[in-house]
């Protein structure tokens, strides 16, 4: 990343509204679940892979929350907040991108499948579709995410 500050807020903002209108305009509700798929988790890795662990962190947590928020799913909120946080942390925790997205697969589909118990109970948690749909969403975002960010920082945009 650059060292000039103004132009990595003006990249990292940029890039959080971009994650969030990639969560909001791509919602794909799953029948017979309390939940719905979509991009969102291509903005998340995209940052976490290009800039960092913190800011794909951050850009996680609050673009998911909002997302929920606005298309109606606030019992969610606070939960996505968590676990998409938590998502973008570790998307970029160690020098190996397998364990990165095994760890954060792991905790995305293990968090909301937390939520779901927690808000509907255990016989909603276990549905095989939602839980599916979770573990693709994380695996169509890591990898549209390392490809957006190999893009990009071979357009120089994340160089230092």
């Amino acid at each position: 990343m650059r060292k000039n500050r103004t132009y990595q807020i003006a990249l990292f903002a940029i890039l959080a509204s971009l994650t969030f209108v990639l969560g909001f305009y791509t919602k794909i509700p799953i029948p017979n679940t309390s939940g719905f798929v979509t991009l969102l988790d291509v903005g998340i890795f995209t940052v976490a892979i290009g800039i960092g662990k913190r800011e794909g962190a951050v850009v996680g947590g609050l673009s998911a929350f909002l997302v929920d928020l606005l298309l109606g799913y606030p019992q969610y909120m606070f939960f996505s907040l968590i676990v998409h946080g938590g998502q973008g942390f570790l998307g970029n925790l160690t020098r190996s991108k397998i364990v990165n997205y095994i760890f954060s697969a792991i905790f995305m589909v293990g968090g909301y499948f937390l939520a779901t118990w927690a808000l509907f109970g255990f016989t909603s948690a276990i549905n095989p579709i939602d839980n599916l749909a979770n573990y693709i969403q994380t695996t169509v975002g890591f990898t549209g995410g390392s490809v957006l960010a190999s893009i990009l920082r071979k357009a120089g945009v994340f160089n230092d």
